[in-house]
């Protein structure tokens, strides 16, 4: 498997050494950030991954950002109200605002971008519009705009964070096509050049309205084996590097020429979807099987080494409801469940049949893009082959499965991680129906009413109930295998003088002070 990435890998560290050979030296070096996989659109309202959205938010800003605590907090908005029906948001802008090709921030811009979002020939992927009930937007006056919408809606600032605002002139003159490569913002960044496979260049924004950031120039390059991204921090070819594992963090840390290495909790929740459209998956008991059947403790043993914790439902600390169980291991209660479910091993081969056919699937793996995935995969697998469910791994390119979660064309079965926004609401909401990223199919009225309900509802006490019983509902419904929630490790050489990485995993540059930065100031 991983022979098919070896000329990949050979041409990013050709790459590599043509960077560092292209008279950048000392402090005038690029920055260069190495992620596992390469971003494949910069146009934010198609965007859908935390690699494109952490280029993005260097280089594009919204009204609100989340803070080092996860927390919204104002942005391009220097602050914002909601009137008394709870229906309309007033957002107040930053004046003397530009974007980095001189267009003015104002209402319109903002305007424009949220209509661009519910454009229907453009059928754009982002959900803010949706997940808000945003009916329409108001242009008050030139640096004021009012969000109205459909119904209450208690978090709407934390769903903004990823609503980057346009310059209306430019995307709306330049072809589709053109912008998914060519970000234009507010940001401390400008994209100033993407080779595709090979790598990303931004430099500071001088007209930046926070200050001129201190690091000129950052590089982004997608090197897919984590082998790979230490031996170039080690060769000095890079100068932080993301997705390592606890046993490559721990042969780094130390080691001559200064790396440092940085952990954090992060807010990623990996798991199996379900696609309860296909065949016995319609049958809840089948999905709580293939949760008691995974044997989670042996794989954090085995390759998370203890870190990163088993999921019981799909909201995390501290918003979780603290009684719902995690699914333990029980290849009894498993197999229970599985011939409830009428499911048998009439010709005594190991797999089980449905309705005469054995139970043999695929299941959509993505290499290379999350910690120890493969290996996880297929721990999982055997452990489901264990209690008859014949799973055979679709290994597939992270583009290739970007591709076909886009065209809703993925396994019954696929491997997939989704980050959190830190609030009950937006953790809950990603198995909502129509979500372009929840491919479960599950559709349950109960989880539909209440999950409106919480949207809509403003008290903490009464959010807390409403959220705690959906967490009981999902856990029980299983609409996903629940594995864990990530730990993330990160490597950086010396240049790096103080970072503390964000529990959303995205690298904000402005946050990373260098010693070379320090001894100029």
């Amino acid at each position: 498997m991983r022979g098919r990435f070896f000329l990949a890998c050979v041409a990013t560290l050709f790459a590599a050494f043509s960077l560092a050979g292209c008279g950048f030296g000392g402090s005038d070096k690029p920055f260069t950030i190495l992620i596992p996989v390469e971003a494949e659109t910069l146009d934010p309202h198609f965007t859908t991954s935390t690699v494109e959205w952490t280029i993005l938010m260097n280089v594009q800003e919204g009204l609100a950002a989340r803070d080092t605590n996860m927390q919204p907090v104002p942005a391009l908005a220097e602050r914002w109200e909601v009137d008394p029906s709870r229906k309309a948001w007033t957002f107040h802008l930053r004046p003397g605002v530009k974007f980095q090709n001189g267009e003015p921030l104002d209402a319109r811009a903002v305007k424009f971008t949220f209509e661009r979002m519910q454009d229907e020939k453009l059928n754009a992927q982002i959900e803010v519009a949706k997940s808000i009930a945003l009916e329409r937007v108001e242009e008050v006056d030139t640096h004021t705009v009012r969000l109205h919408t459909r119904m209450p809606v208690a978090f709407l600032p934390a769903w903004l964070v990823n609503a980057f605002i346009l310059p209306p002139k430019y995307y709306s003159s330049t072809p589709p096509r053109e912008v998914l490569s060519k970000p234009v913002g507010t940001g401390p960044y400008k994209l100033t050049a993407w080779v595709k496979g090979d790598h990303i260049r931004m430099e500071a924004n001088p007209g930046w309205w926070k200050g001129k950031p201190k690091i000129p120039a950052v590089v982004w390059r997608g090197v897919p084996i984590p082998t790979a991204r230490a031996k170039e921090l080690e060769s000095g070819d890079a100068d932080l590097i993301t997705d390592i594992t606890v046993d490559q963090a721990k042969a780094l840390e130390g080691k001559v020429g200064g790396i440092s290495v940085f952990k954090v909790q992060s807010g990623r929740r990996v798991y199996i979807g379900i696609r309860t459209d296909w065949g016995p998956f319609g049958d809840r008991r089948v999905r709580q099987a293939m949760n008691y059947a995974v044997n989670f403790d042996r794989i954090t043993d085995k390759f998370l080494r203890g870190y990163g914790t088993r999921m019981a439902s799909v909201v995390l600390y501290p918003n979780n409801n603290p009684n719902v169980e995690r699914y333990p291991y029980d290849p009894a209660k498993a197999k229970a469940l599985l011939a409830e479910a009428s499911l048998k091993d009439t010709d005594g081969d190991g797999v089980l049949e449905y309705n005469g056919v054995p139970l043999r699937l695929k299941m959509d793996v993505p290499m290379d893009r999350y910690l120890q995935g493969e290996n996880i995969a297929e721990a999982v697998t055997a452990d489901l082959r264990a209690v008859g469910i014949h799973v055979e791994i679709q290994w597939l390119a992270w583009p290739a499965f970007l591709s076909s979660q886009r065209k809703k064309t993925l396994a019954p079965l696929y491997f997939h991680g989704l980050s959190s926004a830190f609030i009950e609401e937006t953790d809950l909401g990603v198995v909502r129906p129509g979500l372009f990223a929840n491919l479960t199919g599950w559709k349950n009225p109960a989880f539909t009413e209440d999950y409106r309900l919480l949207q809509q509802r403003w008290d903490v006490k009464g959010r807390e109930k409403i959220s705690y019983d959906l967490q009981a509902l999902i856990r029980e419904e299983a609409p996903w295998i629940f594995l864990w929630n990530q730990f993330e490790f990160f490597a950086g050489s010396a240049r790096i003088l103080w970072w503390t990485p964000r529990s959303d995993e995205r690298i904000y540059i402005p946050d990373i002070q260098l010693k070379e930065a320090q001894t100029r100031n």
